[in-house]
């Protein structure tokens, strides 16, 4: 048996909502949460998106309505430009579903030119009004300097705000924040709480990260039978880093039966990712046939891309 050291890959923070039927995991949740309060932001007011003079106060709802309406197309010709104008109205009357859509329109240049700092000054007046959504996006917004400045506390305070209305993206990042001691204190267990948490409404990197604490004993008892059960709800999400470290497991047996066959099988799937440990250890398995059939030429390829990755 080809022996190799097992890799765990850095815990990241993205959000996939999916989850599968598996064991049941009881934990508690903490009340883990930046105590930081966000400061006020220097942000200044864009200017109305269609460039038009201001109009008088109308219905804000129903402006945003119409917002919306114009956005998705429904009832009207899908037009980005007509739902960034009708948001605008909204917005600026206090809308919070006016203000965070808006936002999203200057994040990704739809409808309006693209302004990281527009969308934040947006962003900020939802968060402000309790928008679980938008408090999320100004951590990733301070997470990735995007438009303000880099500031992990700030990202923290406002992840630790969304996450006590049950965002899962936000849970999660809160998680990889005290997991890595960013803008709060380290701490495995808070970190494990907010990964389980998240983890219990689907999102898939809270799925992974679980599974490594679980591997690691990080934060909770150490379980290499819940650490493959998380990594195989990931692995099945098509998460690479999951499908990687799902088929360790079965090549060592840990947590799972050992199985070369299943170990290939999702090594090929992360592989295909373009998983660099992956696609090393699918090399050795052509190699020796661990698996699967043994074919050099198939075992120099997967050495190649492991090689230049």
């Amino acid at each position: 048996m080809v022996v190799r050291l097992i890799k765990k890959q850095a815990l990241i923070a993205t959000t996939i909502a999916f989850g599968l039927p598996g064991c049941a995991m009881h934990m508690a949740a903490t009340g883990a949460g930046a105590s930081a309060a966000p400061a006020p932001s220097a942000l200044t007011a864009p200017p109305a998106p269609d460039g038009s003079a201001p109009m008088p106060a109308g219905n804000a709802g129903a402006e945003s309505g119409l917002g919306t309406a114009y956005y998705t197309g429904s009832g009207v010709p899908q037009s980005y430009d007509k739902a960034a104008m009708w948001y605008n109205r909204a917005a600026t009357q206090g809308d919070e579903t006016a203000q965070y859509m808006l936002a999203t329109q200057y994040a990704s240049g739809i409808g309006v030119p693209e302004n990281a700092s527009y969308a934040d000054y947006w962003y900020l007046q939802a968060g402000n009004q309790g928008n679980a959504l938008a408090q999320n996006a100004l951590g990733d917004a301070y997470t990735n300097g995007t438009g303000v400045a880099p500031d992990d506390a700030q990202a923290s305070a406002w992840y630790a705000k969304a996450a006590a209305q049950g965002n899962a993206a936000a849970e999660n990042s809160l998680g990889y924040n005290y997991n890595a001691g960013k803008g709060v204190p380290q701490d495995y267990t808070k970190a494990a709480a907010l990964f389980a948490q998240a983890a219990a409404q689907g999102n898939v990197k809270a799925e992974f990260n679980l599974g490594n604490y679980y591997y690691h004993g990080h934060g909770v008892p150490q379980d290499y039978s819940l650490a493959a059960h998380w990594w195989q709800l990931a692995a099945n999400a098509n998460n690479a880093e999951a499908q990687d470290d799902l088929g360790n497991a079965y090549h060592f047996g840990e947590g799972v039966g050992q199985s070369d066959t299943m170990a290939a099988f999702w090594w090929l799937r992360s592989a295909a990712q373009a998983n660099n440990a992956a696609e090393f250890s699918l090399g050795s398995a052509y190699l020796t046939g661990e698996g699967v059939p043994m074919d050099p030429q198939k075992s120099a390829y997967w050495f190649m891309l492991a090689a230049n990755p």
